[in-house]
């Protein structure tokens, strides 16, 4: 399994945009993805307009997968401006 934690900063003013449009990219990703075990974004309960999503993939195929999706390239193309930085994009191994 491949796991991944993309942390993202919205942009001042752009947080309910920002959700709805995730919003809808979940639920693409849930419903035609089946290599994708866990997809769910998450809002810090600490930090306003700071968000985290939670992905956990079968194995590379899947991961890969997901990255040639139609709501993949629609979401690259309008997610830019809902930004106040790029993402920190953190991925690794299941270990147990």
């Amino acid at each position: 399994m491949i796991g991944i934690c993309a942390q993202f900063v919205c942009a001042e003013g752009k947080a309910a945009e920002f959700e709805a449009m995730l919003g809808e990219f979940v639920t693409a990703v849930k419903a035609s993805e089946a290599g994708t075990i866990t997809y769910q974004l998450f809002a810090d309960s600490k930090r306003p307009n700071h968000y985290f999503m939670l992905e956990i993939y079968a194995d590379q195929a899947a991961l890969d997968a997901h990255g040639k999706t139609d709501h993949m390239a629609a979401l690259l193309g309008r997610i830019g401006p809902l930004l106040g930085g790029a993402p920190v994009i953190t991925q690794g191994n299941a270990v147990h």
